[in-house]
C-alpha cells in the first residue's frame, strides 16, 4: 500500500509539472547555457539518488515538446609531456603522459606482438621473428555489444598478463552527434577481459567482467586500471520522443514505477549480477535550472589487476562525460553542456557552449571527488584531441577551449583557462585566462579553429588554422599570469605535436594552399612533417619540412597519436608513421588543374625516419609498403578507411608494420 501511495504522489507531482509548462518549453532552446554551479553534490541516501535521477529522466522523456526533438542531441555528457622516449630495446604505445598507460590495438613485450583484430572480436599473437611475424595463437573473445570488436589492449609483461577492453564500438571515433544522444546508448555494455600470456602460443582466459554502460575511455597506472563508462537506463515501454501529452504522461508513470535498482548500472562476473555502487558513492550536479538534459549515470571505476578476483571500486554521478584526461595523480572527466545538432553525421556546436570538468584524485584503487569547474567554450570536434586540451602540472590544471567568434569578451577563437583545486569549496578555482585585459593578444585569428595542442612542463603549444598555421608558444611558469611568448606562421597545420629532445618540436598534419576564390580558407594537400626549433621560444623557426603525397593523402596519426611509433637510440630518435598515399593523377572533370582536386590512391606504407635530437635533422629511410593480395582494377580510385587502424612497432633493428591483421616487416621482400 505504501508503494502505491508513493507512486500516486510522484505521478501527481509529475502531472502538475507537466500541465504547468507551456507546450514550447519542454526543450532547452538553442543557444542557452547554464550558469549554475558546476560542482557535484554527494548523494546521502537512495531516496535522494532516486529523486535526482528520475527528475532528469522526467525532463528528458516526459515533458511534451511539439518541436522536432530529434534534430538536436543533448550534451553527453603531474607533468604534462610526451617526454622523449625512454631508452628501450623496443617501442611502446605513444602516450600523452609519461607513466599513464593507454590502451591500443597493438602491444608488444619485444618477443611477441599482440593485436586486437579489426575483422573479428579476437586477440592475435605474432612471433617477432625479424624477417617475418608468424601468427602463433588466436583467442576469440565473446563481447557483449552485438559481437563488437575489441577497442584496445594493455600489457603487463612482468606479470605475463594481457588486458582487453570492448565497449566503444568497432574502433568508432564517436565523432557524430550520436555520442550525445542518450537513447542511442541504451543497453550498451563494457567488457573487460584478462588473459594469461605466460605461454604466448596458448593464451588462457583469466577473468571476464561486463559493466552496464558504454566505455568512454581508460588509463592504467601501475597495477590499477581506471575507466569511465556512460550508462543510460532502459525502461521497457518508454517512448523516446513523446509526440502527445498522453505519451508524456505514460512515460512519467513508467519512470515513477521503475525501482531505483533497475535504473542503476551493475557489473556481471561469472553469470552473477552485482551492484556497482552504494548510493553514498554517487553524486548529482544540483543544477535544478540547468538548460541541458542529463540522461546518464557516469561511472568512474578502478580495478586492482593484482587481485585474484577483480573487484571494481569507484564513484558515479548523474550527468554526462565525453572525454577522460589523466595525470599520475588525478583523473578529469569533461563534457560540453549544450544542445548539439547532428548534420549529416557531423557534430555542430551552435551558440556559446560551456564545458564542465570534474576532478577525481587517485590513490591506488581509491578515487575521490575533488571539485569541478565550468569554463567557456568546448574541447573541439575530434575525440582523440579532446584530452590533449587538458594538462596538469604540479596540481594546476590548464585547459584550452574553442570559443569561436561568438565570444563576448575578446576577439579570440581560443581561450586558455588555468585552474587549481579549492578543497574547502570542492571546486576548481579559476586562476587566470588568456587572453585577458592585461594580455589581450588573441589566441588565433577570426575564423580559425584549434588543431593541435600540447602542454610540456611550463610551456603550452597551440596550433590554430584557416589559411596558415599559427603555432603559439605560451609561457605557463606563473599560473596567475600566462602569456604568449611567440607565434610562428607556416603553411599548413599540425594535428599532433611531439617534443624531440630539448630544443625541437615535431608537428604532423597537412600541407595547405591558401584559397584565392574563397574567404581566407585553404585547400588541404599532402601529409606534412614540420620540424620547429624552439631553443629560443621567442623566435621559433621551421627548420625542415617533409611533404608526403598530394591532396587526399592521410595518416592515422591525425586520428590517434597511438599510430605514431618512436624509439630513442642514443641521440637518434626513430619515427614511424603509417600513410595512405594519394599522388596518382586521375581524370580532371573540372578542366584545369586546381588545388582542390583530389589525387588517386597510390599505396599504403609505413614511412620511417631518423631524427638527430641535438640538431633536429630528419633523415628518410625506405618505407615499408603494404602489399595487397589483389589490387583493384582501378587502383587510383581505391579507398579504404582501414588506414586509421594502421600501427607499427620497433624491436631492436627491426620494424613491424601492422596493416589490418597482417604484418609487413623491414626485411619483407
Amino acid at each position: 500500500m505504501e508503494t502505491i501511495i508513493k507512486i500516486l504522489l510522484l505521478t501527481s507531482v509529475f502531472l502538475l509539472a507537466c500541465y504547468s509548462e507551456e507546450p514550447e518549453s519542454g526543450m532547452s532552446p538553442a543557444g542557452s547555457a547554464t550558469s549554475a554551479s558546476s560542482g557535484l553534490k554527494r548523494v546521502r541516501s537512495p531516496e535522494i539518488l532516486e529523486e535526482q535521477f528520475k527528475a532528469a529522466l522526467i525532463k528528458a522523456y516526459a515533458t511534451f515538446n511539439s518541436s522536432a526533438r530529434s534534430e538536436f542531441f543533448p550534451a553527453s555528457d603531474g607533468n604534462s609531456s610526451l617526454a622523449s622516449p625512454v631508452v628501450a630495446h623496443h617501442s611502446s604505445t605513444t602516450l600523452q603522459e609519461s607513466g599513464v598507460d593507454e590502451s591500443d590495438r597493438l602491444k608488444s613485450d619485444a618477443e611477441h606482438i599482440y593485436i586486437s583484430s579489426v575483422l573479428t572480436p579476437a586477440i592475435k599473437i605474432f612471433k617477432a621473428d625479424k624477417a617475418s611475424a608468424p601468427l602463433v595463437a588466436e583467442l576469440a573473445v565473446n563481447t557483449s555489444n552485438e559481437n563488437a570488436l575489441l577497442s584496445g589492449l594493455y600489457i603487463r609483461p612482468d606479470e605475463k598478463q594481457l588486458i582487453a577492453m570492448a565497449g566503444d564500438g568497432s574502433f568508432g571515433g564517436n565523432g557524430s552527434g550520436l555520442w550525445f544522444s542518450g537513447d542511442y546508448w541504451d543497453s550498451k555494455v563494457t567488457d573487460l577481459v584478462t588473459i594469461d600470456i605466460s605461454s604466448p602460443t596458448a593464451p588462457e582466459l583469466q577473468n571476464k567482467l561486463s559493466f552496464d554502460g558504454q566505455l568512454i575511455n581508460s588509463r592504467r597506472i601501475g597495477p590499477t586500471l581506471y575507466f569511465a563508462t556512460r550508462h543510460t537506463a532502459t525502461i521497457p515501454g518508454l517512448i523516446d520522443y513523446p509526440e502527445h501529452y498522453n505519451d508524456a504522461i505514460n512515460n512519467r508513470r513508467l519512470i515513477a514505477e521503475t525501482p531505483l535498482n533497475d535504473l542503476l548500472p551493475k557489473y556481471h562476473i561469472n553469470g552473477e549480477h552485482r551492484p556497482l555502487f552504494n548510493a553514498e558513492n554517487c553524486y548529482y550536479t544540483g543544477q535544478k535550472d540547468a538548460k541541458y538534459e542529463q540522461l546518464s549515470i557516469i561511472s568512474l571505476l578502478a580495478i586492482d589487476l593484482d587481485e585474484t578476483e577483480l573487484t571494481p571500486r569507484g564513484q558515479c554521478f548523474i550527468g554526462d562525460a565525453e572525454t577522460v584526461y589523466a595525470s599520475a595523480n588525478a583523473i578529469y572527466l569533461a563534457t560540453t553542456q549544450y544542445q548539439y545538432s547532428d548534420e549529416l553525421s557531423e557534430l555542430i556546436y551552435e551558440g556559446s557552449p560551456s564545458t564542465e570538468i570534474h576532478k577525481f584524485s587517485l590513490d591506488g584503487a581509491q578515487t575521490n571527488y575533488v571539485g569541478s569547474a565550468s569554463i567557456e567554450g568546448h574541447l573541439g570536434w575530434q575525440p582523440s584531441q579532446k584530452s590533449f586540451r587538458m594538462s596538469e602540472d604540479k596540481g594546476i590544471l590548464r585547459v584550452l577551449s574553442y570559443v569561436g567568434e561568438s565570444s563576448n569578451s575578446v576577439d579570440s577563437p581560443a581561450r586558455l583557462h588555468i585552474l587549481e583545486e579549492n578543497a574547502s569549496e570542492a571546486s576548481l578555482k579559476l586562476l587566470a585566462t588568456l587572453p585577458n585585459e592585461k594580455r589581450p593578444t588573441p589566441l588565433g585569428k577570426k575564423g580559425e579553429q584549434i588543431y593541435a595542442s600540447r602542454f610540456i612542463g611550463e610551456r603550452g603549444y597551440l596550433v590554430t588554422f584557416r589559411a596558415t598555421d599559427p603555432l603559439y608558444i605560451l609561457n605557463l611558469s606563473d599560473p596567475t599570469d600566462p602569456h604568449i611568448m611567440s607565434a610562428l606562421e607556416v603553411d599548413g597545420y599540425s594535428d599532433f605535436l611531439m617534443p624531440v629532445g630539448e630544443n625541437f618540436l615535431l608537428g604532423i598534419g597537412k600541407d595547405a594552399i591558401a584559397q584565392t576564390d574563397k574567404d581566407d580558407g585553404a585547400w588541404n594537400q599532402g601529409v606534412k612533417l614540420s620540424m620547429i626549433d624552439i631553443s629560443d621560444p621567442y623566435t621559433p623557426t621551421e627548420t625542415q619540412k617533409i611533404i608526403l603525397g598530394k591532396r587526399g593523402t592521410e595518416t592515422a596519426v591525425s586520428s590517434t597519436h597511438h599510430a605514431l611509433t618512436t624509439l630513442l637510440k642514443g641521440d637518434t630518435l626513430e619515427i614511424n608513421l603509417p600513410v595512405s598515399l594519394h599522388e596518382t593523377e586521375v581524370e580532371n572533370y573540372g578542366g584545369e588543374a586546381h588545388p582542390g582536386d583530389y589525387f588517386g590512391w597510390t599505396r599504403d606504407a609505413l614511412h620511417r625516419y631518423r631524427v638527430n635530437i641535438r640538431s633536429g635533422v630528419i633523415s628518410t629511410l625506405d618505407p615499408i609498403v603494404a602489399k595487397f593480395n589483389s589490387v583493384p582494377e582501378n587502383a587510383q580510385y581505391y579507398f579504404d578507411s582501414g588506414w586509421r587502424h594502421d600501427r607499427s612497432v620497433i624491436i631492436g633493428e627491426d620494424t613491424y608494420y601492422l596493416k589490418r591483421d597482417e604484418f609487413f616487416t623491414s626485411a619483407t621482400d
